[in-house]
């Protein structure tokens, strides 16, 4: 799966390269994809837009942050408004070998919970994305098949599907995603629960724009269309390395309210 972590990696900022004239497979592409340089460290700031299916829009406001530990990365989220929500934060930690460790910090019971591989598919924090969604996903848990080449919103893009090896490692049965050639960013990209032809869940790139030279998702979206609803993530300020410390990528952390 190609993830979708928030922060950096929900936000999906890509440096421009060029490997267009080149004969690629589906795993080498992805694995680009996962490999690509998106600075030592990111910080944003974060506007949530959630709607539900009779069309009422609830905002949240939340800072994310992204950090490399050598060859692996750590996030963080806070929440910051609504009044209802502030305060709740989000830990992941990559491990290599092994799906990632998740830590969820509610105010209201004054400490962190792990979250267990059974609550994976569990939506986070009642968005439209869930835990799974939030984590690195090594490539070689799955099959990725380059299906064909065409040109979405303005860009030439591989259409590749990802299957998992292990059908329990994943809620979703399959996912297909739309790469640009030059950008190696995931302009779209359909989840597949069910083994039918349309798609539970679509994941799309509104904006994009160019910061400290990194391509970034400056507004992404994410739709169920079996629930009609959606999230929209809108990023309002964001820098990269910058030196964030250690710490704000720790549990001790998450119990601090600023």
């Amino acid at each position: 799966m190609i993830p979708i972590v928030l922060a950096s990696a929900l936000l999906l900022a890509l440096p421009m390269v060029s490997f267009s004239a080149e004969k690629l497979d589906g795993r080498t592409i992805v694995q680009r994809v996962n490999d690509r340089d998106d600075g030592k460290d990111s910080y944003a700031k974060v506007e949530m837009l959630l709607t539900d299916r009779s069309g009422v829009t609830q905002a949240r406001s939340m800072i994310s942050a992204v950090k490399d530990f050598g060859p692996l990365t750590k996030s963080y989220i806070r929440f910051t408004a609504p009044a209802s929500i502030d305060g709740t934060c989000f830990l992941s930690w990559q491990v290599e070998g092994k799906d990632d460790e998740q830590f969820l910090y509610l105010p209201v019971i004054g400490r962190d919970r792990r979250i267990a591989s059974s609550q994976k598919n569990s939506d986070f924090v009642n968005t439209d994305f869930t835990y799974e969604d939030m984590q690195e996903r090594n490539v070689d848990k799955d099959t990725h098949t380059l299906l064909r080449e065409e040109s979405r919103s303005g860009q030439e893009c591989w259409v590749i599907e990802s299957v998992p090896l292990d059908p329990k490692s994943s809620q979703y049965k399959r996912w297909i995603s739309w790469i640009p050639k030059d950008i190696y960013i995931p302009l779209r990209v359909e989840y597949y629960t069910r083994v039918i032809r349309q798609p539970t869940k679509i994941f799309t790139v509104r904006r994009l724009e160019k910061i400290q030279d990194i391509w970034t998702a400056m507004e992404v979206e994410m739709k169920n269309s079996e629930r009609n609803t959606q999230t929209i993530l809108r990023t309002t300020q964001i820098k990269y390395n910058d030196g964030l410390p250690n710490r704000m990528f720790t549990r001790g952390f998450l119990k601090q309210t600023r």
